[in-house]
């Protein structure tokens, strides 16, 4: 008979021995992955940028593979939050029971590069609302008002993002943004999906007579489910800025459904409160990764000194010196665009400051904003402030601007704007737009002077995205615009500004605005 004492120590002696071959394999497993740079580096690749940060902590190398490969990434990352079946330039789409935190949640989740500049433009409700929870209750933030939950956009996004990040929130009473294709994946197409989105527009548009206009061919009444949703698969394999055709081929734009054609950029949207207030609360944000040879300087324009100089004297200018000082460019820095956003800030001041501007790139620079009701930087501790503006500079980056007047009235002249737009001949591979429009136009603008029969949603960005399918667009209704046209003409060959054979006048240009639109293009080189 066997002792039961042998055998049970003979079962012992079986288990230590199998724990220590598993312990003994997981050790080579992590000696390999530690000390093969090629191995992590393919593994790296297909991590996400908040991934990449937490693998990032193992080891030197994995730190060293890490720290390589977010600096190798230059891709746009954007999301816009919206209210349930809100009218797109694809169609009505909903985000089924989302809530925004659980959405930008996601979003940060899933993104590839690391963002370096984030410029975010909200509505109203949602710059105020302080019931982020879903973050607040996952946050290992030490702020206070986070722990008790009091959360609000702003304390979510300085805590989301890295400290070395510039971020600028713009509250108005709309929101344009844009989805990137790679979440479009989260939404759902509302059963009734309005196939004459795009009809005046099209060749055959409105009718003579006023007659309601006719389908798309291949349209049908009812509107198509997205197919093959793919939200839990990462959509980082490439970090080269391009998507993978299996990623596109779920977006659900289509040219059979009298839509935008598929492009690696998803649907725009127009969020307008003060024709849809139950449709106007949305969040829509940008996030710009490091490229060489670009800068966004984020900057303060309510400098005090400045200011109080410019009323005590009364001189009416502001000079070059104290321009880059405010804006923080330096002598050599080439000012490409720049953009203002004003929350009740001194009109002759800002005007002045835009005049400096002018006179020291000698009118060629791209200018566009408008008046916003709260306005919050990474530097204003979430207070909000009078004004804040961004410079765009580097010899990488190209840009234009322009107006479309308040006498444009009619959809099918916006088109002629984005075709001039479009002349100049900017490269579009890696571009980003901004629209500045008035809160008096929109919808109600373009409806009361057309046919009633005809859908008057998203006029502007339909119009936009049909000339540049592949260049989101991001902005607010204001109540005010800030611009001018500039519009020069780049080269081919190297995306290269050509010069202006007839210089411009000396003059005072007009750079306020009201009921008009203000787009201004970027190119990343």
């Amino acid at each position: 008979m066997e002792d039961p004492c042998t055998n049970q120590q003979l079962t012992t002696t079986v288990r230590m021995t199998s724990h220590e071959q598993s312990n003994d394999t997981f050790r080579q497993i992590g000696n390999l992955l530690s000390g093969s740079w090629e191995l992590t580096q393919r593994i790296f690749e297909s991590l996400s940028y908040r991934d990449v940060l937490r693998a990032r902590s193992v080891c030197r190398t994995w730190a060293d593979v890490g720290n390589k490969i977010l600096e190798q990434r230059r891709r746009l990352h954007y999301i816009t939050g919206h209210s349930l079946s809100s009218p797109t330039t694809q169609g009505k789409f909903a985000f089924g029971e989302a809530s925004p935190g659980t959405l930008l949640e996601d979003f940060f989740e899933q993104i590839v590069s690391k963002p370096r500049y984030c410029l975010a433009f909200c509505s109203c409700d949602w710059f105020t609302h302080n019931d982020w929870v879903l973050y607040a209750s996952n946050s290992n933030s030490s702020n206070s008002d986070a722990s008790k939950g009091n959360v609000t956009l702003s304390h979510y996004l300085h805590d989301s993002l890295p400290a070395s990040c510039e971020l600028g929130i713009v509250c108005a009473s709309g929101v344009v943004g844009t989805v990137e294709s790679r979440f479009t994946s989260w939404l759902q197409s509302a059963r009734h999906v309005n196939q004459e989105i795009l009809s005046f527009l099209c060749e055959d548009g409105e009718k003579e007579g006023g007659r309601k206009p006719s389908r798309l061919r291949g349209s049908s009444g009812n509107s198509r489910p997205c197919d093959g949703a793919v939200r839990n698969a990462h959509p980082m394999d490439d970090s080269d800025g391009t998507s993978r055709p299996d990623q596109l081929r779920n977006t659900t734009s289509s040219d059979t459904d009298g839509t935008l054609p598929q492009s690696s950029v998803g649907y725009s949207i127009e969020i307008e409160r003060v024709t849809f207030p139950r449709q106007g609360d949305a969040v829509s944000l940008l996030l710009v990764p490091h490229h060489p040879g670009f800068s966004l300087k984020f900057f303060n324009l309510c400098d005090e000194k400045l200011l109080e100089d410019f009323i005590d004297k009364k001189c009416g200018s502001i000079s070059c010196t104290d321009f880059e000082r405010v804006t923080g460019l330096t002598h050599q820095d080439s000012l490409k665009a720049l953009l203002l956003f004003d929350a009740g800030l001194d009109d002759n001041f800002t005007e002045a400051f835009i005049q400096a501007a002018l006179a020291r790139q000698h009118h060629k620079v791209a200018l566009g904003g408008g008046m916003a009701d709260y306005l919050v930087t990474s530097h204003s501790n979430n207070t909000s402030l009078h004004s804040f503006g961004v410079a765009v500079s580097g010899p990488n980056v190209t840009a234009a601007s322009i107006v479309i007047p308040k006498c444009v009235t009619n959809p099918k002249s916006v088109a002629d704007y984005m075709e001039e737009l479009k002349s100049c001949g900017l490269p579009e591979e890696q571009s980003v737009a901004f629209m500045f429009t008035c809160c008096g136009r929109g919808y109600a603008w373009y409806r009361r002077r057309g046919n009633p029969s005809t859908d008057y949603h998203n006029v502007e960005t339909k119009a936009f995205r049909r000339v540049f399918p592949n260049t989101p667009v991001f902005g607010f209704f204001g109540g005010g615009e800030i611009g001018m046209t500039h519009l020069p003409k780049f080269s081919d060959r190297c995306g290269e500004e050509e010069e202006e054979e007839v210089p411009y006048k000396r003059r005072k240009r007009k750079v306020f605005h009201q009921f008009s639109t203000i787009i201004v293009l970027l190119s990343f080189l």
